[in-house]
């Protein structure tokens, strides 16, 4: 459904429905203010990265701090800087590092974006700044690799690989890569590479040692995962350097041996996603390195095949499939419309000429809240807690905020404490800055039986919780200010055990929050379910442990920004936002299953218990006659392939193996989320993998339907998915994967079952 998006309103790419590459939209966006240290880049190509992919597909491990943001890398035009930048200016066409690439116009920390050399293209300059810096800071800043040593590439034709043998090169050193076709292994020869092994060996390691006269490798560029590991540590020569860029082994928190490191050798984990996050001057002197030996043609662009954004869908497939050498680029034109947009909500501004105070800003999920108002254009802060800044990581994070241009006030104050909060907007005054909003996060907790709960204990958690809104309340309400929030928690709305007091505190939050909208004063309360990374749980895991067995789940923190600020762009006064197993819940608490408030829910749970689901192809399915479900079932397995491969539904027979289309890993991936979105039923991972034809998917569905089939899975004969090969070789690498690392990203029963979990 096409419709009319104003041209003036950047697009960023954003997943509706994470697991299905379907939902993928350019959504409308408010761009924030350019702040002193950033630049305004208007989008004319994005590299992607295999994260990508894996973001689309929820199957991102689950620490990554919003899984729904593409893109890192962008070539464009400079359209505004901020006021410290001076290597830039307005018109100048750049290539660099950025959050939410993947639009039409993004906005980048100035260190991290360079001038394009006049000879490249928008398009090659995207293939630079992500895989030359990993491997620059692998190769050169990490293992200091020197002329005359060997290195082992694993993966050398992935992204990574190819930049990684350039950087050996130009160090002096002799490389030894791997891949795992014939084709790639093909290609390392023509790039200069003498030594090429297959990586699906399962004797790989013998193979280095008898290059190296058994002597081993001075360094292993390891992007393979569970058995590889320890064999790539056996190809170590005295003091070699074993540098790890994957991220499934750490994860997992997998072991070691330390053997192999006996002779002065060391193992290293690189992680760029946190030094581009965390250290700023080391990725700003990589990347002038970087951009200076390729303006003097040491390091070349790499081979990439371009999509443009009106077909992004097509680029996420390719890099799905495994089918691409080198890069993935997606090319935003002058005249850009998507087939699939949306329009833009009306969005909560941030102002930059004003301050924002949180209440308990370093207890816990004030530095998420601060970050939040920091990118959407705040420059001044007012951070207070009963204890200030008073640990070394509040100390770094109000540094970080600093350096990023932000005036930081921090201020001590008990928000529970009539004469704190005089204090504290005295001070606020005095800053010269109007006080633009408040978010009240200020809590304490101390679980008790009701009968166990006394005065001082009642005080000790409504004090700073309830009784301190009420004074920000009385303090603010006079003031013009664009919002009032509270973090309050579903325990005022269900109740929990041993937290009478607490649920009492938040109940007044959700009153107050009502109260002051019947004065027309701004104000929003939040019930928050369990709150992940950074909230109270994350740091409790008993507490997080008690509440999985009632079937609460964690948000991650941009799920909660994310509500957030959709709650203040609709103007809602309350919202409630928990991720829940309603069925495993209503068990736990059996005294609500009469609560009226939640009387739909269960019923929608106990019809699914019965029923499976209830949509169109659910009722259709339970309104067959029985020898008719298998036919149904087929009909709908025939949409969802159809859909994900890309072929029409009619021309796909039930006998016909679906590897013969093109299916591979990760769409099998995807076939499973639309099946259990579009039939309601979720197929463990492992038995739709070893269906093979439509025939065998609808009767492994049929047999949990109450169909004809009997309840078990196809013959294991037969795998729907690629071939894999030898588990010792299974390949992960999620920010540059080569074909056969893409083969084996989900050919691991427990990695499937680990990331899927990791995404509720």
């Amino acid at each position: 459904h096409e419709r009319t998006l104003d041209p003036d309103v950047p697009l960023r790419l954003e997943s509706r429905e994470r697991g299905q590459l379907d939902t993928l939209r350019f959504v409308p966006f408010a761009q924030p203010s350019c702040g002193p240290c950033e630049v305004i880049i208007d989008v004319k190509a994005a590299g992607m990265n295999f994260r990508d992919v894996l973001k689309a597909l929820a199957l991102y491990p689950g620490e990554a701090p919003d899984g729904r943001i593409f893109g890192d890398e962008v070539g464009g035009i400079v359209t505004a800087v901020g006021s410290d930048v001076t290597h830039v200016r307005p018109g100048d066409r750049v290539f660099g590092l950025a959050v939410f690439g993947l639009s039409t116009q993004t906005i980048a920390r100035a260190s991290d974006v360079r001038r394009i050399p006049n000879d490249l293209s928008f398009e090659e300059a995207a293939t630079i700044p992500v895989v030359f810096m990993t491997s620059w800071h692998a190769l050169k800043n990490v293992a200091r690799l020197r002329k005359g040593e060997t290195a082992l590439i694993h993966a050398g034709a992935g992204g990574v690989g190819m930049a990684a043998v350039q950087i050996a090169h130009h160090l002096g050193a002799e490389v030894i890569a791997s891949a795992g076709s014939p084709a790639k292994r093909t290609l390392l020869q023509t790039l200069g590479v003498k030594h090429v092994i297959d990586s699906r060996r399962g004797d790989f390691a013998e193979a280095v040692m008898e290059l190296t006269d058994r002597r081993g490798v001075d360094v292993v560029l390891n992007a393979l995962a569970g058995e590889a590991i320890p064999m790539g540590l056996s190809c170590l020569a005295e003091f070699g350097r074993f540098i790890e860029i994957g991220k499934r082994d750490i994860y997992q928190n997998s072991r070691i041996p330390l053997r192999p490191l006996r002779r002065n050798a060391s193992f290293h984990v690189v992680a760029m996603d946190a030094v581009f996050a965390g250290d700023e001057s080391l990725a700003r002197e990589m990347l002038t390195e970087i951009s200076d030996l390729v303006g003097q043609g040491i390091l070349h662009p790499l081979p990439f095949r371009a999509f443009p954004a009106n077909n992004v869908g097509a680029a996420f497939r390719l890099m799905a499939a495994g089918k691409h050498i080198g890069k993935v680029v997606v090319s935003l034109p002058e005249t850009f419309l998507p087939r699939r947009g949306e329009p833009m909500a009306p969005k909560f501004e941030i102002k930059s000429d004003g301050c924002y105070l949180i209440t308990g800003a370093f207890g816990g999920f004030g530095k998420v809240l601060a970050n939040w108002l920091v990118r959407g254009g705040a420059r001044h802060l007012v951070l207070s807690s009963r204890s200030g800044a008073s640990t070394p990581d509040a100390e770094a994070f109000v540094s970080s905020l600093r350096d990023r241009g932000v005036v930081v006030q921090i201020l001590k104050a008990d928000a529970g404490s009539p004469n704190d909060i005089v204090r504290l907007f005295t001070d606020i005054q005095q800053n010269g800055q109007p006080l633009r909003g408040v978010f009240h996060l200020a809590m304490f907790i101390d679980d008790a039986p009701l009968a166990a709960l006394n005065r001082e204990r009642m005080a000790s958690v409504l004090g700073p919780k309830a009784l301190g809104a009420w004074l920000l309340h009385e303090r603010t309400r006079d003031m013009a200010l664009d919002c009032f929030v509270m973090f309050s928690s579903v325990s005022s709305i269900f109740g929990n055990p041993a937290q009478g007091n607490y649920a009492a505190a938040n109940a007044f939050l959700d009153s107050l929050a009502h109260h002051r909208h019947s004065l027309g004063l701004p104000a929003l309360t939040l019930n928050w379910g369990v709150l992940g990374g950074e909230g109270y749980v994350a740091r409790n895991e008993r507490v997080a442990e008690f509440l999985g067995k009632q079937g609460v789940s964690s948000l991650s923190p941009g799920e909660v920004i994310s509500i957030l600020e959709s709650s203040l762009s609709a103007g809602n006064t309350q919202l409630a936002a928990i991720r829940v197993d309603w069925a495993k819940w209503k068990t736990f608490f059996r005294g609500m299953q009469g609560n009226p408030l939640l009387e739909r829910i269960f019923a929608s749970v106990e019809d699914r218990e019965t029923n499976g689901g209830t949509t169109d192809w659910r009722n259709r399915i339970e309104s067959a006659a029985p020898e008719e479900k298998e036919t149904v079932i087929a009909q709908a397995v025939r949409e969802v392939v159809g859909s994900v491969l890309r072929v029409k539904p009619d021309t796909l027979r039930d006998d016909q193996p679906l590897t013969d289309l093109g299916l591979d890993s990760l769409m099998g991936v995807e076939i499973e989320n639309s099946l259990e979105a579009a039939i309601g039923v979720a197929l463990p991972p492992t038995s739709l993998m070893r269906a093979r034809t439509i025939g065998q998917i609808a009767s492994l569905i049929a047999g949990h339907v109450g169909g004809t089939a009997p309840p078990t899975a196809a013959p294991a004969a037969a795998p729907i998915t690629v071939a894999e090969p030898a588990p010792s070789t299974v390949e992960v690498d999620l920010d540059a994967l080569s074909n056969e690392q893409i083969d084996q990203l989900l050919g691991d029963e427990q990695n499937i079952v680990l990331e899927k979990s990791a995404h509720g």
